[in-house]
């Protein structure tokens, strides 16, 4: 490992740390019930979210190939902070909240694919690129840390000073994680790259997914299968509610699924050559959705959290995959390609679930989720058995 790397992976784990320890995510589901939104209005919000995702994510992806990716991690928790702004002056205002959600776009589409093509580069650099997916698990841990942060002083304080205190406390994070952004050197252009014309990193991306099946699959497995434990995750605050969690409860559930999310995020490595565990781990976490949803006291939280937790490995591994098999110089750019298939799945994925769980409830709508997964580890199971790799 070069002397170089180590301190970059240092600011890299702390970046994705504060990047995400939001006190607001222990609240901000409920806080928009609390503010009169119904389940479809959270829905439709969260798939404003995804969609303006969308239209964000190929854009950024390309500009970080052509701009000094540094800068644009920097700009993106600058930005993320007019996100907890709009919504502690919403007022139950709706176009607020998505303006909040807008922000929360931008800020995500310039940090997805720019920090794993950096950290990969950085990584071949040093000779590390066959190790990737352990320094990818050790920032997705951090990221955990951070969420886990975030839930459980979010849960305290909307608990002790209300949930607009929740809000204001998410924003000196994320000047902490623009700060930490500074050591985040892009060494491309020391290192003799060129980087190419703004258009060109789309045509680089398209030929990559014309011409490697695996990379398509990969991408299918993430966008299809992988991204329902992302997006159910926004609406498990009202879960907790359903099954009556208490308030100051919310945080310490999060954050111990978020720890428990660290630790399988830095192990994950552990289980790359066992190509298995791409389906039948989402199989098992389908399983234990639908025992979820016969929940009948706050307990079965624990069941929820645990189809999430054992989910974490084939995610960490598909990501890796998804880097090692790319092949061109417009890696960030291909990265935001497979990141708008996942948006336009989860956009489409929380509109249906808030319809369902309008029509059945909440807990019915968690088990359909899980029927749904079983269903796409059964595909992957016959993929794989095909001479497809998903991790």
């Amino acid at each position: 490992m070069t002397v170089a790397f180590t301190p970059f992976t240092r600011a890299l784990y702390a970046y994705a740390f504060f990047f995400d320890f939001m006190l607001a995510y222990a609240i901000y589901a409920a806080w928009f019930e609390l503010n009169g939104l119904s389940y479809v209005q959270i829905g439709a919000l969260l798939a404003f979210w995804s969609a303006s995702a969308l239209v964000l994510e190929l854009f950024t992806g390309a500009l970080s190939d052509r701009l000094d990716r540094r800068w644009l991690l920097i700009a993106a928790p600058l930005l993320k902070v007019f996100t907890f702004v709009a919504w502690a002056f919403a007022d139950g205002n709706v176009w607020m909240y998505g303006v909040g959600f807008a922000m929360w776009s931008m800020a995500g589409a310039l940090y997805s694919g720019t920090a794993e093509a950096l950290l990969f580069e950085r990584a071949e650099e040093a000779g590390l690129s066959p190790e990737f997916d352990r320094y990818y698990g050790r920032m997705s841990a951090a990221k955990s840390l951070g969420v886990g942060a975030g839930l459980l002083f979010g849960g305290l304080v909307a608990a002790r000073f209300g949930m607009g205190a929740a809000l204001w406390l998410s924003i000196p994070p994320l000047l902490a994680g623009a700060i930490s952004a500074v050591w985040l050197q892009d060494t491309r252009r020391a290192r003799g790259h060129t980087p190419e014309p703004y258009w060109q990193n789309f045509r680089i991306a398209f030929i990559e997914f014309r011409t490697l099946p695996n990379l398509r699959f990969v991408t299918l497995y993430i966008a299809i299968g992988l991204i329902a434990f992302e997006e159910l995750e926004e609406f498990d605050q009202l879960y907790y509610t359903a099954v009556n969690l208490p308030l100051w409860l919310f945080g310490v559930a999060g954050v111990v699924g978020m720890i428990a999310h660290a630790i399988a995020g830095v192990t994950a490595h552990r289980l790359a050559h066992r190509p298995a565990i791409a389906w039948l781990l989402p199989g098992l976490a389908g399983g234990l959705f639908i025992l979820s949803a016969f929940a009948t006291n706050a307990w079965f939280v624990i069941v929820l959290e645990a189809a999430y937790i054992i989910a974490i490995p084939p995610i960490i591994l598909a990501h890796a995959r998804f880097q090692q098999v790319i092949e061109g110089r417009a890696r960030a750019t291909t990265t935001s390609v497979m990141e708008v298939f996942q948006n336009i799945t989860a956009l489409l994925l929380a509109l249906a679930f808030g319809w369902l769980a309008t029509q059945t409830g909440i807990l019915p709508a968690y088990g359909w989720a899980g029927v749904g997964l079983l269903f796409v580890a059964t595909w992957v199971w016959w993929a794989t058995r095909r001479g497809m790799t998903a991790i």
